[in-house]
């Protein structure tokens, strides 16, 4: 991929740009859901970046595309590519900081991902946007340029992979699309700090960040994982059919705190007697799933705090690195625990 430097005064980020809505396009400023991403309707990144003029005055740009489209159509090996693209972006002369322009859809896998195998160093900051830049009142202009001033912000060295969005500052194990609309449509369990209207950059809390990089790259091979989720009645035809299917980890999006039903246990108790890495998560809002008697005796992984969707990222990273359960448990208590 090419880069081309644009000036600006305060420091050098590298922006790598995946597509998305931020840089979605419509004739209409009030289409603010019936847009596509098609490639007619989507800017390249020169034209992101030229679209947003303030972005100069913030950061100095190095711009690299990486491969774009919809986030949602993006498997783990493509987001293993876009990682791929950061790392090499971290290692650009200069580069203070990186900033990831993604769609919304998946950004927080992808942010979770990029936590999971890049080391520490240079600060990487994803950004997204609910509207297309051509919406009246698009929300992408002001989160690329607030990402780019955490990126360079001093103080966002060593809390790894972070997101950008609406003002907040989010850490990547936190952050989740809580809505399918308006810019406030980020939550999880409390940003990290914010940007205020002046542009200041303020972390309010300190998140424990000393977690291992996974040995994972573009190049590895990642196993199937399927995600299953419980509600009343369900039987255990989706369990075995994902392990017919070739699944090597399962994760089990329970009730409450963690509980699948009595046909999905005995499923599930099965894929894991087969040899298939079963991982118990819950599919509520906020909590946790705790190492138990229960899940030890059943041969299961506790997710911890980390969401049936995240709990599916780390187990696959985990399964492509070589780890066996008991490594498995320890990433989860590691990534998730806290």
């Amino acid at each position: 991929m090419g880069e081309e430097p644009v000036s600006g005064p305060l420091g050098r980020i590298a922006l790598v740009g995946t597509g998305g809505t931020i840089s979605a396009w419509s004739p209409a400023t009030l289409d603010l859901t019936g847009y596509t991403e098609a490639e007619d309707q989507r800017l390249t990144l020169a034209e992101l970046v030229a679209a947003v003029p303030d972005l100069e005055r913030v950061a100095e740009v190095v711009r690299i595309p990486a491969e774009a489209g919809p986030s949602h159509a993006l498997d783990l090996a493509g987001l293993l590519g876009v990682a791929g693209e950061v790392r090499r972006a971290r290692e650009r002369p200069g580069v203070r900081g990186v900033v990831v322009a993604h769609g919304t859809n998946t950004l927080e896998e992808l942010a979770f991902l990029l936590d999971l195998v890049l080391g520490p160093g240079t600060p990487v900051v994803l950004t997204a946007a609910m509207r297309p830049l051509s919406a009246l009142s698009g929300d992408g202009p002001l989160n690329l340029v607030n990402a780019a001033r955490v990126a360079l912000c001093p103080a966002a060295a060593g809390r790894g992979a972070l997101v950008v969005v609406d003002d907040a500052i989010w850490s990547a194990r936190r952050v989740a699309k809580t809505g399918t609309a308006g810019t406030g449509a980020f939550g999880g369990l409390g940003p990290l700090g914010e940007v205020d209207p002046g542009g200041q950059v303020r972390f309010r809390f300190a998140e424990e960040h000393s977690a291992p990089t996974l040995p994972v790259t573009e190049t590895t091979p990642v196993p199937r994982v399927d995600v299953v989720v419980s509600y009343p009645g369900a039987d255990g035809a989706l369990i075995d059919a994902a392990v017919a299917a070739g699944a090597r980890g399962l994760v089990s999006a329970g009730t409450g705190a963690g509980f699948p039903t009595p046909a999905e246990a005995t499923a599930l108790r099965r894929a894991a007697e087969a040899g298939v890495v079963v991982c118990q998560s819950y599919r509520g809002a906020s909590g946790g799933v705790r190492p138990s008697a229960r899940l030890r005796a059943d041969g299961f992984v506790a997710g911890q705090d980390l969401s049936p969707y995240k709990c599916r990222v780390l187990l696959a990273l985990a399964l492509a690195a070589g780890a066996g359960r008991a490594g498995i448990q320890d990433l989860f208590d590691t990534f998730g625990g806290r």
